[in-house]
């Protein structure tokens, strides 16, 4: 595997250890049971992903990546924000957001990864994945 798709990679997996931190953190922060039982099941979503793209990399002489201190970051400004005002809607948001940057990353990735190597079907399979998260987390933000 490149160093090129190792990166692209490893960006994803940045990504998506710094959403299943901010949604474990978020299961704590919310009072609503069934709320916090979705966070869970969403970080375990971008677990079970990084489990998979991490040993593609890692099958390919390369590195995983340990995560991003900018993922953690935006995770601790959702957090800080919600001291301020309704924890479970700024929380939404924030995971929303989130949400964005994880299609997005995966997005960039397939763009540079070939169809033919065996990281392009585990990306487009997590893409189908975390468009639903998305999409799910902008309607219970627009519900809010």
């Amino acid at each position: 595997m490149s160093n090129d798709i190792v990166e692209e990679i490893n960006d994803v997996i940045s990504v998506l250890k710094g959403g299943a931190e901010f949604y474990r953190e978020g299961a704590e922060e919310v009072k609503n049971p069934e709320l916090a039982k979705l966070f869970r099941e969403y970080a375990a979503k971008r677990d079970a992903a990084v489990i998979e793209l991490s040993a593609e990399v890692a099958a390919h002489g390369g590195t995983p990546s340990e995560g991003s201190w900018a993922e953690k970051a935006h995770a601790w400004y959702g957090e800080a924000k919600s001291w301020f005002g309704d924890k479970e809607d700024t929380l939404i948001a924030g995971l929303e957001e989130h949400e964005d940057r994880t299609l997005e990353e995966i997005r960039d990735a397939l763009e540079d990864v070939p169809a033919t190597h065996p990281a392009y079907a585990i990306l487009t399979r997590h893409l189908g994945i975390f468009q639903k998260t998305h999409d799910h987390m902008r309607d219970l933000k627009k519900a809010a």
